[in-house]
């Protein structure tokens, strides 16, 4: 019997551990308690800011042209045309295959807003916006999400709002591109947006408001960063803040209100309206224009409020934030950074009070969070990160009920009269960095929304780095309610699949949300859901089978070297005397679980006892030839065999390097160098993204490249030769930045898949046959940033850096869709199923017995016996793809269908 493994997570972000249960139905086992040995240290707002740049720098270093080391913003432009085609090409033919989520479905990722439908007295309508996941609409108040946003669109979502005149309900808007906190900062076009998007019915579809267009992937407009927009209740006009400039759109014309004329592009604005329409926007302190401006209709007759210097005391040298009092029009706060950074023991933002009737500014600074006990970096006192997570809210029916966020989360319920705020979500306590868990729940730091549901003036949900929770705001000790069911939003580098087959465990390595695992066999309810099992920077991750099989073996870490495992005991094993890249890179040989292999920048360090594996044990190969930095790993598939197994190493200056028997060397003097003739190594910043060997021939090899600019896919078929040719196969993707790739083969038939910075892709011979897009309505455009395949059973993990993970069983093409011999006649529904397949037909009419056998796609029988009251019970079936073959009166009938 195959052991099943429920796991517990003991405080995972802080411990950076979790604990396992190995059982079955004889024995329980405890394998460990926890990894007490290390600890998350939060990073101090120096190493932040540092590791935000090396995360920026690391994604810049995958794109830019080598020849010219900038980002060709016509082929991203081409990337995305071509990627409509070929989504156009792959509905029509309906030739993919499915793909059906892993998650995390309870998991979320970076939020910027969030908003509950006007129109909805129950509030359990609502819409949310993921940086780089698209905009998600809910109708039962968080216990599921639908992504509207277009999957063939803009995914970064920064700014929600709704038209809340009476009548007028059903339009939304949702804004894109994040100027602050992600790869903008640095130039690299990942986060630039489009304009902004428009829905009439009630955010279902969304059309693009064409006045707000630009060029995608291009700075060519103040729309490419959008960080906040707002709609007037007296008129219906549109209120857009973006770059040093207020907009105003009042259906056809889109006009400028406000400008930071001849500033530094890259300055942030807010804009708010109170019930009355009057407007307010804030500018960024260190511009001429800095400060607080406000019009009675915000069609011109604009008056500057404040600015540096006045009032006394004001002084502005980064972003600002507003909010309005809805109980009363006359008052606006005013949030902004102050220069101070909290490393000192310093206050990073300065808190202020406006009342119109009066024209008078109160200063609150005084009491913004400083709590006793000590100070801790990032944490407190109130910490806003340079403004990268900065947002003021006020209670609806209560004035001086203030809410603020920066790292964390604070309510102060009389601004008055309170001596100070109180903390009431991100980091626990000004201690440590464990997460804030009252109840039970955590929440998560860095918080960007502080959102009241109009509905219900004590309610408030909040949109930060870790999705969408909500809380009742009065309650004495606040305990938050997580909102992330299918809001599936995290932005993995790397992903790995359990190597058992049938297994169903995922590992991830996400973007500044850690490690995350899934899977039902590591005991989780469901096949989307997942927990949180090391924090920090995801990175590379790998998964082994031990003890015959029945015990599983992580390999995770964090940014910057770090590497670690938690069996036979929790412990650090990065090798002695080691650095890596930011994004720390290591490869698990899948077949081969023994041999575990380490970049250490351009050294390569190797294990043949990665069971067992400690600092101090790995051997030094030292560095290749070139001297290039290693980026990427691969080996021969199948039983090690000292005379045909091989290394693959992908360097960042392009090269790539076959060392023959990899376990038995001792350097890599032998490596052989096999890079193809187009690409030029020596010091040219060309990052090989992926190397995937077909899993039965070694001879044939799929390289790719994801920078632009240059020549991105090749195919060897004579990899093992010690002269490899390589053929060219970009075809229709020569436009593409190239992330992943995997090598399959189903039925003696091979289907190559390449991840792309638009999407999925799959060719049975890219050498003659164009790449056909996968998961036109499922993947969609998303950033795929590493393919897992598993030869055994079939199963292709995808990872995608915004919309999480996704999973199917590739199909033989030439068979996938020949199930119609011996038809019976029979409809079945639904389709994907989750509980049960019912069945329609006559035959149910005639027949006495109707026999079923379903299977999946390599033809492993998982059910059959007799269809009873024309239904079949799937509910606790693997989620997959599956071919169910009936039988009665001498016909066959065979229909595919999901498992969800």
């Amino acid at each position: 019997m195959k052991r099943r493994i429920p796991y517990l997570i003991l405080s995972a972000l802080v411990l950076g551990a979790a604990v396992f249960y190995f059982s079955d139905s004889e024995s329980k086992d405890l394998i460990a308690l926890s990894d007490k040995t290390v600890k998350k240290k939060k990073k101090t707002e120096e190493e932040r800011r540092l590791f935000v740049n090396e995360r920026i720098e690391y994604e810049l270093s995958l794109q830019r042209n080598p020849l010219t080391g900038e980002i060709p913003l016509e082929e991203k432009q081409e990337e995305f045309e071509n990627a409509v085609i070929a989504k156009q090409k792959a509905l029509a033919a309906r030739t993919s295959s499915t793909y059906v989520p892993r998650g995390p479905s309870n998991l979320g990722g970076r939020t910027r807003d969030v908003r509950v439908d006007l129109s909805d007295n129950t509030s359990n309508t609502m819409l949310a916006g993921g940086v780089s996941s698209g905009l998600f609409r809910t109708t039962d108040g968080g216990s599921s999400w639908t992504k509207v946003s277009p999957n063939d669109e803009i995914h970064n979502v920064t700014a929600i709002a709704q038209d809340p005149r009476p009548g007028f309900q059903n339009i939304w808007y949702y804004a894109t591109g994040e100027g602050l906190g992600n790869s903008a900062n640095l130039g690299a076009f990942n986060v630039f947006g489009q304009g902004v998007w428009r829905s009439t019915d009630n955010g279902l579809t969304w059309t693009k408001i064409a006045q707000t267009d630009s060029t995608l992937e291009s700075f060519d407009s103040r729309l490419d960063f959008i960080s906040a927009i707002e709609v007037s209740p007296t008129n219906g006009d549109l209120f857009i803040a973006s770059l040093n400039r207020i907009y105003r759109f009042d259906g056809t014309t889109l006009t400028t209100e406000l400008d930071q004329s001849g500033a530094n592009t890259s300055l942030l604005t807010d804009v708010v309206i109170n019930s009355s329409g009057r407007v307010f926007a804030g500018f960024h302190g260190s511009q001429g224009q800095n400060g607080v401006w406000t019009s009675p209709t915000g069609n011109g007759s604009w008056t500057r409020i404040a600015q540096n210097g006045s009032p006394t005391g004001w002084s502005s040298v980064g972003r600002i934030v507003l909010a309005t009092a809805p109980s009363n029009d006359d008052i606006l706060y005013a949030l902004f950074r102050n220069g101070q950074v909290n490393t000192n023991g310093q206050v990073e933002a300065d808190l202020w009070h406006y009342n119109l009737a009066t024209d008078t500014w109160t200063d609150y600074t005084s009491k913004l969070p400083d709590e006793p006990g000590g100070n801790l970096s990032g944490n407190d006192p109130f910490s806003i990160q340079g403004g990268y997570d900065l947002v003021v809210s006020v209670k609806p029916d209560d004035e001086n009920f203030v809410l603020i966020g920066g790292t964390n989360a604070y309510r102060i319920t009389d601004i008055t009269t309170g001596s100070t705020f109180e903390r009431i979500g991100g980091y626990a306590t000004n201690q440590n960095y464990a997460l804030y868990a009252q109840g039970g729940v955590s929440h998560h730091p860095d918080i960007h929304a502080l959102v009241f549901d109009p509905h219900n003036a004590n309610m408030l949900i909040s949109g930060t780095d870790g999705g969408v929770h909500r809380t009742n705001i009065l309650d004495g000790v606040i305990e938050w309610t997580n909102l992330n069911n299918n809001y599936q939003t995290y932005q993995y580098y790397h992903v790995a699949l359990d190597p058992q087959s049938g297994a169903d465990i995922v590992f991830g390595g996400a973007q500044d949300n850690g490690t995350t695992i899934g899977g039902t066999d590591a005991g989780l309810p469901n096949s989307t859901q997942m927990n949180t099992f090391f924090g920090g920077d995801g990175v590379a991750v790998g998964i082994a089978r031990r003890n015959g099989g029945n015990d599983v073996q992580l390999y995770y870490g964090s940014q910057n070297g770090n590497i670690r495992t938690n069996y036979p005991s929790f412990r650090g094993i990065q090798p002695d005397g080691s650095s890596s890249q930011f994004v720390t890179y290591f490869y698990l040989d899948p077949d081969n679980s023994n041999a575990l292999y380490y970049a250490g920048l351009t050294t390569l360090y190797k294990t043949n006892d990665a069971e067992n594996v400690q600092s101090n044990t790995w051997d030094n190969l030292g560095a290749l030839a070139a001297g290039e930095n290693i980026v990427e790993l691969a080996t021969t598939r199948g039983a090690y065999n000292p005379a045909s197994s091989y290394l693959l190493i992908g360097g960042q200056d392009g090269g790539i390097y076959r060392v023959n028997d990899p376990q038995n060397v001792s350097d890599l003097s032998s490596a052989v160098n096999i890079t193809p003739i187009e690409i030029v190594v020596s010091g040219s910043n060309t990052y090989v993204s992926s190397l995937a060997i077909h899993p039965t021939n070694p001879d044939i090899v799929l390289a790719t490249y994801s920078n632009y600019g240059i020549t991105n896919i090749f195919l060897s078929t004579n990899a093992t030769s010690n002269s490899p040719s390589w053929t060219v196969v970009e075809r229709n993707l020569s436009a593409h930045s190239i992330r992943s790739a995997a090598v399959t083969e189903v039925a003696g038939e091979t289907i190559y898949f390449v991840g792309t910075g638009r999407g999925l892709y799959s060719s049975t011979d890219p050498t003659t046959e164009d790449w056909d897009l996968e998961g036109p309505n499922d993947i969609g455009f998303a950033l795929v940033s590493e393919l897992v395949y598993r030869p055994s059973d079939n199963r292709l993990l995808v990872g995608t850096h915004g919309n999480g993970m996704y999973e199917t069983t590739v199909e033989n093409t030439l068979s996938a869709n020949d199930f119609t011999k011996g038809e019976l006649g029979v409809t079945m529904y639904p389709n994907p199923a989750q509980v049960e397949l019912n069945f329609i037909g006559e035959i149910f009419d005639t027949a006495d017995d109707i026999e079923y056998v379903i299977s999946d796609l390599t033809g492993k029988v998982v059910k059959k016996g007799t269809v009873i009251d024309r239904k079949i019970e799937v509910n606790t079936m693997r989620p997959g793809i599956y071919l169910a073959s009936l039988k009665a009166n001498g016909k066959q009938q065979t229909i595919k269908f999901i498992k969800n």
